[in-house]
């Protein structure tokens, strides 16, 4: 790890003991997810729910969305 990796993990938890874990979220009260399922498609114009979504494994390529061909 070297002496760089040793000294962010003893800061990185030092400041996680002392302020806690990061806050995730909107930081106010969510309203209800209306979004639907079959909205339409913002490239295409066909509903979502007849797309397919690639999402591949681990962190280094993002998602990807197939639209329909027909």
């Amino acid at each position: 790890m070297g002496r760089f990796g040793s000294w962010y993990e003893r800061w990185n938890s030092t400041l996680i003991r002392k302020m806690g874990p990061s806050q995730i979220g909107a930081g106010h009260p969510e309203g209800v997810d209306d979004r639907s399922v079959d909205r339409p498609c913002p490239m295409c114009g066909a509903a979502l729910s007849r797309h397919q979504v690639i999402r591949p494994e681990g962190q280094v390529r993002s998602s990807t969305l197939v639209c329909p061909r027909d």
